[in-house]
């Protein structure tokens, strides 16, 4: 398996290339989920890329996050760049910003990054098709799925192996977002999972129920190459470059075979270095973390000093294959060779010996690669013992061919800069309404209430909860609504006979994977949870064979207006969805409740309360955790170019209170005057996400 190593620095990456990483994953200045670690400018980048490809590590720089309109050509442009510098690949979040680079920038090797969301075969099969080589799968797949993964999928699998684990499901998460405009999906998250949070009460000064411990797999890395993992992730990109270099360290050397007293001195002195919970197994088995975590270090003064020794000098080294040629009258010649890379150099001319010479004695001179990054496997000499040359010349010689080899070794390519083109959606030319609703009490409130589509998403996924709507199918449409996380495949078995049943008329998707689940339905709608930012996400998505896009709640209004029209629907009311969580907080501090929907609610220090919803599945619940207030923009309709459809969501509301939020729709859409519930929020309307 490939050892992949954060770098957050300069000097983290340096840590992390002398201390064994087979590759470096990094940020450039803008376009990362790490806007505040160090990163590197686009000079830095430049010579952070050539530092690791002469020393035979690979170096993957993350452009992982959703792209606004307006930076759209800016993104495409620094891809590009990427391309010319010769990153290994670059780590995408953004399915419109990969769309456009596969075609325009194709030299460009893309990974998809964990904020997609990949969890499934079918997942990992549409990031293939995209022109993915490579998917860094969701935390929360165990190995038992990684198998089935591995096998119904070319792409290469890539998996988080040690650090920080989030309690929401990548590219999920808008609880940062909301509560104070810094976004995940645009790399400025303030982590606001890791303060003060209880259950259905104040939280005291130990009570951290959102706070996960930290993954660390060093003690079963056999199993995940076994499950079909090609490349084991490192987090970190936030941390100091000890820390790297240590925990670097410790999997290098238990890739390579380091019995079970030397793996257990290194666990002890990476905890040493961060510990958040002492280290866990993830999900990989199951549910296997804990909440109620906070981090700390115990680091001594020599573990640090050790650390930064070991990334001082540059001591990594790669193998090379000399030949030293030398014949009276011609001149000297010096063939060096580093895997497929190879230059051959000459020097001075060759002169005539007073008495014959050693040709060992020119060759121990020619492999003395001293402060190169280069030692000397072999080296062959065809010298004549008649030849004579000066030591300095063969000094000359060998230090001209480690130049050149080291020129050799950089990766350089041809990439234009793309100018994408605009995209504009022209106004549809009337509205529908969709309501999605947890409950057939509701879902009959909504189709009463004069709903074109009501799509369903109950807290368990059968047949029976969508035999008892059909009578409402001749005048209005019911779909189905997935939720964004699918792991098993008996429940994605469960969810695709309902959709093959003929008990919907379409389909509400959350993730990219499930387009292969619903692909039959007469109506396919991606989500809001799909993370559509910009026109060209929206186009990828139809492109795909989505019929309708919904738009992200993180947009504002301007950009709700660039975007909206014919094929997307916009959302207009509802508690927003900010954490998809596969580890139930209430059953791990109270045990299972048997929770049907509303589960309990999520305090803060602050005092706000956010309700919990469960969706229940075959291997355990899907826990959202919801905004504590809706937002509400239904009084704003007539602001936004006309959308395919308007979209409502409803949790805990009575279906009185359904029924009235879908009236106001329709006399929203009608024109009417209408006003917004009482302490709604207007969500990022005029609040722009950093």
């Amino acid at each position: 398996m490939e050892l992949l190593s954060p770098a957050g620095s300069r000097e983290a990456m340096r840590a992390a290339v002398q201390n064994g990483a087979d590759a470096v994953y990094m940020g450039g200045s803008a376009f990362n989920a790490r806007r505040f670690a160090s990163n590197f400018s686009d000079d830095d980048l430049q010579e952070a890329l050539d530092y690791c490809h002469i020393r035979g590590a690979k170096a993957y720089v993350t452009l992982n996050i959703l792209t606004l309109d307006k930076e759209f050509s800016q993104a495409a442009k620094y891809a590009a760049f990427l391309c010319r510098a010769g990153a290994d690949a670059a780590i995408i979040q953004d399915i419109g910003l990969a769309a456009f680079l596969r075609k325009e920038v194709p030299d460009l090797p893309l990974h998809a990054s964990t904020q997609m969301g990949i969890h499934s075969p079918e997942g990992a099969n549409a990031a293939y098709a995209m022109g993915m080589e490579r998917a860094v799968l969701s935390r929360e797949a165990p190995l038992c799925e990684i198998e089935k993964i591995r096998a119904a999928s070319p792409i290469e699998l890539e998996a988080f192996a040690h650090g920080a684990l989030c309690m929401s499901f990548s590219g999920g998460c808008l609880l940062s977002s909301m509560a104070g405009e810094r976004s995940g999906n645009r790399g400025t998250c303030a982590q606001p999972c890791r303060k003060l949070m209880a259950i259905d009460r104040a939280p005291g000064k130990d009570d951290y129920a959102l706070s996960l411990g930290d993954l660390c797999m060093i003690e079963n890395l056999a199993e995940m190459e076994k499950a079909g993992i090609c490349c084991i992730k490192l987090e970190g990109r936030m941390k100091r470059a000890e820390y790297v270099a240590v925990i670097t360290r410790a999997y290098r050397e238990a890739l390579d075979g380091a019995d079970k007293n030397t793996i257990a001195r290194h666990k002890k002195d990476m905890l040493a270095m961060f510990d958040r919970g002492g280290g866990c197994t993830g999900y990989f088995y199951g549910d296997g973390v804990k909440t109620g975590w906070i981090a700390k270090s115990d680091s001594s003064k020599e573990l640090i000093a050790e650390a930064a020794r070991t990334y001082e000098k540059d001591s990594r080294r790669r193998g090379v294959r000399l030949k030293l040629t030398m014949k009276p009258g011609q001149p000297a010649m010096l063939d060096i060779a580093c895997g497929e890379a190879f230059v051959s150099v000459s020097g001075e001319l060759v002169q005539q010996a007073q008495k014959p010479q050693s040709p060992g004695r020119y060759a121990e001179q020619a492999i003395k690669l001293g402060d190169t990054p280069f030692f000397a496997e072999n080296c062959e000499t065809d010298v004549d013992e008649w030849a004579f040359l000066p030591m300095s010349a063969v000094n000359a010689l060998r230090r001209d061919a480690a130049e050149r080899l080291e020129q050799k070794l950089l990766v350089r390519r041809n990439a234009k800069d793309p100018e994408p083109r605009s995209i504009r959606n022209i106004p549809a030319e009337r509205a529908n309404i969709t309501a999605i609703v947890n409950t057939a009490e509701q879902a009959r409130a909504a189709f009463q209430s004069g709903a074109d589509e009501v799509a369903l998403e109950p807290y368990e996924y059968t047949r029976a909860a969508f035999i008892g709507l059909g009578e409402y199918r001749n005048k209005a449409k019911l779909l189905i609504s997935l939720p964004p996380v699918i792991i098993s495949e008996e429940e994605r078995e469960k969810i695709k006979k309902i959709c093959t049943s003929g008990l919907v008329d379409g389909a509400v998707a959350a993730n990219i994977g499930q387009l292969e689940l619903i692909k039959n339905l007469p109506l396919k709608i991606a989500g809001s949870q799909m993370n559509t930012a910009n026109t060209h996400t929206a186009e990828a998505y139809r492109n795909m064979g989505f019929d309708r896009v919904t738009l992200s709640l993180e947009l504002t209004r301007p950009q709700l207006r660039d975007i909206s029209g014919e094929g997307i629907a916009v959302s207009i009311y509802g508690r927003t969805q900010l954490m998809q969580l596969r580890h139930c907080t209430i059953k791990e501090q109270r045990g299972c409740q048997n929770c049907k929907g509303f589960a309990g609610t999520m305090h803060d220090e602050a005092g706000r309360k956010f309700p919990l919803f469960n969706i229940r599945q075959a291997d355990g619940c899907l826990l959202r955790l919801l905004n504590c207030v809706p937002t509400d923009i239904t009084d704003l309709y007539g602001e936004l170019p006309m959308p395919e459809a308007v979209q409502l969501a409803f949790y805990a509301e009575s279906p009185d209170m359904v029924s009235e939020r879908v009236k106001a729709a329709v006399a929203a859409r009608e024109g009417g005057r209408v006003a917004v519930e009482a302490g709604a929020t207007r969500g990022h309307w005029n609040r722009p996400v950093d």
